[in-house]
């Protein structure tokens, strides 16, 4: 029987994480591979086109089976594969050995080299099947270049896991060795995640309309793939059950997500040899949950479920069998979806996997290029192809030289220096030299007060840092406009990706004298249009910046100093906001004390930022812009647990935004929004809904800003 997607079941399926599809003990859907072919499927046309297509390779499968029931046994087909790693620094860029780890898990599951495959239930004793293909890294980018079979890419996408195709445009465009597409036609493409819409794993079964495409290819969550690293052994064979789907296998209780529904046992995977069932999600070996197995002619009596299946959702995976080897090989010989490209010797010598790898390239990376004086730096080799020797040479490190793979490196002293490596593959080296690489912060950082106005500031300087892992454009100093003198920083309207980081980062601030701490600074943005979401992040770091602490957030919805425009936004005086942050503790308060602005971009325009200060406001020598600061309202009582009266004057009609925020910056009560009329003002605010602990009120009048402390009791 083929399998079959109904259209009614579209309306049924929905974004929210269904526990039944999760595997016992898990907080994820273990696979929603129908969930993402049934929103397809609502193409009518897709949906005409997918049916012919499996009838077609149904016909096909038994045109190409010999007297035996085999396809072409004893020959072995090789597919080249990418693993995409989307990260955003986090675990989930996961290591070069974890990526090997489920490389090998792959082919051994696909080839039958896994012992346990000899210890299936005795009904199913002598069914494991080897399904001789085999699975390569790829050595060659679509534009020939030579690589590890690994890209990275560094992006927030890798936590919006909603829409895969977004994740995959994000990888194009941001990916370290070819930047463009890898199309679907030429290599199995792994995709790596953090988070990819609530599940462990899902992908698509081939189709005509597909083919070529590069979002044809698997997705796995980063602590799904392999066995060591983030990943574990129970999870480590999702991919072997992912590259199933993609080569045409249902789940074995037929074309749903839905394990343990008894209506499956009225459907089917398409495959005689897999007795109907409802599915599992955890190992019962004793399971019979359909009576009518013998439907399909190759069961003559009623039988256990094949729990021991690896497209069940049991514990104990560990067998294919023919009649799934049949359908999968019939996918990999089907023209018209791109499979049988895959195997070709042209399509082989185009991916790199036809001959033997050698050594074509140097490659490293640091898990930190920004440390402060004393600290280590672990370096990661990621050369290309079959490295088995390593020189390393680390101006200004400990040790200076090393000749292990990944050695980890001491800097004792302030500074900016080069990293080189030679790798050897016994026969060819190869080199690679970073200049500038590994940046070395004091650990007693410059005195307050700090003021920046980017009058005389050139990028990049040993006081500023800009972070750019997107490598589009970025932070730069600019004439163009500015809330005070003449030149300011800014983030250009351009074409850079939805979803890019740019963080303006400055360098180690003693604070371990202050007694107070303000920071605050001045910017101005406009959107495009109303469905641009760009924000703007705030963090502090109490050690070099090892560790950040978000302190404020400036959200979607506020972020606009000005009306949207689609032209080039240069902001009047009157369109620069101040943000003023006071919620810097104690904590913060240490030698080597970083700060840095992060802005998060959605398609807006230009955004400029001007009059950075940090200053200690109870120190009387403290110097600050006077045009940022607004004379001191009154609070009182403070601390109180009922009502505090908020007192101000001012000396003519103003435009105030009086708030309350939380200590993380979360606005907790908006008291005033709008014009004021000249003279003064008594707010009553009632706080005895407040949870007890520490709050902000913060006045800003006409772009002049106050913040006082409110202690709710």
């Amino acid at each position: 029987m083929i399998a079959i997607f109904s259209l009614s079941s579209v309306a049924q399926e929905t974004r929210k994480l269904e526990s039944s599809n999760m595997r016992e003990g898990e907080d994820l859907e273990y696979c929603i591979q129908h969930k993402k072919m049934l929103e397809m499927l609502k193409d009518p046309q897709k949906m005409n086109a997918y049916m012919v297509e499996q009838a077609q390779s149904k016909s096909k499968e038994e045109s190409l089976k010999d007297e035996n029931g085999f396809i072409q046994r004893g020959t072995v087909y090789k597919i080249p594969v990418v693993f995409h790693i989307l990260h955003n620094g986090g675990p989930e860029n996961i290591s070069r050995e974890q990526v090997l780890d489920a490389m090998e898990i792959l082919n051994r599951d696909f080839r039958l080299q896994n012992a346990d495959a000899n210890t299936v239930q005795s009904t199913f004793a002598g069914m494991p099947t080897d399904v001789e293909i085999e699975f390569e890294l790829a050595t060659k980018a679509p534009n020939g270049a030579c690589f590890s079979g690994i890209t990275r890419t560094l992006s927030p996408m890798t936590f919006q896991g909603d829409n895969g195709n977004s994740q995959v445009q994000a990888i194009v465009n941001g990916n370290d060795v070819f930047n463009g597409a890898w199309p679907g036609n030429k290599y199995m493409n792994v995709f790596i995640c953090a988070e990819i819409g609530g599940a462990a794993g899902y992908t698509t079964n081939p189709s005509s309309w597909s083919a070529t495409s590069m979002t044809n290819g698997i997705w796995v969550q980063q602590t799904y793939l392999g066995s060591i690293g983030t990943g574990s052994v129970n999870r480590s064979r999702t991919l072997t059950h992912e590259v199933g789907h993609w080569l045409n296998l249902s789940h074995t209780w037929g074309s749903n997500n839905n394990p343990g529904n008894t209506s499956s046992c009225s459907s089917d995977d398409g495959v005689a040899d897999t007795p109907r069932c409802i599915g599992l999600t955890s190992c019962l070996l004793s399971a019979n949950t359909c009576s009518n197995d013998a439907v399909d002619g190759y069961w003559t009596s009623d039988v256990v479920d094949n729990a021991e299946n690896y497209m069940d959702y049991s514990y104990c995976s560990k067998m294919f069998t023919q009649g799934q080897v049949n359908r999968m090989r019939t996918a990999l010989l089907t023209s018209s979806t791109g499979r049988s490209n895959l195997i070709t010797t042209t399509n082989h010598n185009e991916t790199g996997i036809s001959s033997a790898p050698e050594l074509c390239a140097a490659y490293f990376y640091a898990d930190k290029q920004v440390i402060c004086e004393g600290e280590s730096v672990t370096f990661t080799d990621e050369s290309y192809n079959s490295v088995n020797g390593w020189t390393w040479s680390f101006t200004g490190g400990t040790p200076s030289t090393s000749t292990a793979q990944n050695p980890t490196v001491t800097y004792a002293n302030p500074g900016t220096y080069t990293v080189s490596l030679q790798a050897s593959d016994g026969s060819n080296t190869a080199t690679e030299t970073k200049t500038g690489y590994i940046t070395v912060l004091p650990n007693t950082g410059r005195d307050l007060t700090i003021q920046e106005g980017f009058e005389t500031l050139t990028l990049p300087d040993s006081e500023w840092f800009v972070f750019n892992p997107n490598q589009g454009t970025t932070w730069s100093v600019t004439s163009t406009a500015a809330a005070t003198g003449s030149k300011s920083l800014r983030i250009p309207k351009t074409n850079n990706n939805l979803g890019d980081i740019d963080e303006f980062i400055s360098s180690t601030i003693d604070l371990s004298n202050v007694n107070d701490l303000e920071l605050s600074f001045k910017y101005a943005f406009a959107k495009q249009n109303s469905d641009n979401d760009d924000y703007i992040r705030v963090s502090v770091s109490n050690d070099c910046g090892e560790s950040w602490s978000v302190r404020k957030n400036i959200s979607t919805s506020s972020i606009a100093t000005a009306n949207n425009t689609t032209g080039n936004f240069v902001p009047s005086a009157s369109q620069w906001e101040t943000v003023s942050i006071t919620n810097i503790t104690s904590s913060f308060w240490t030698e080597n004390f970083r700060f840095k602005i992060a802005y998060y971009n959605g398609g807006g325009n230009n955004i400029y930022i001007d009059d950075i200060n940090i200053f200690d406001p109870s120190d009387p020598s403290a110097s600050i812009l006077e045009s940022q600061r607004l004379d001191a309202f009154k609070l009182f009582p403070n601390p109180t647990n009922s009502i505090t009266n908020l007192l101000i004057n001012v000396s003519s009609v103003s435009e105030a935004n009086i708030f309350i925020t939380d200590m993380v910056g979360k606005v907790v009560e908006i008291v005033q929004r709008g014009s004021l009329s000249q003279g003064e003002h008594n707010f009553n605010i009632n706080v005895s809904e407040f949870s007890k602990g520490i709050y902000f009120v913060n006045v800003n009048i006409d772009g002049k800003v106050s913040t006082k402390k409110l202690i709710v009791k």
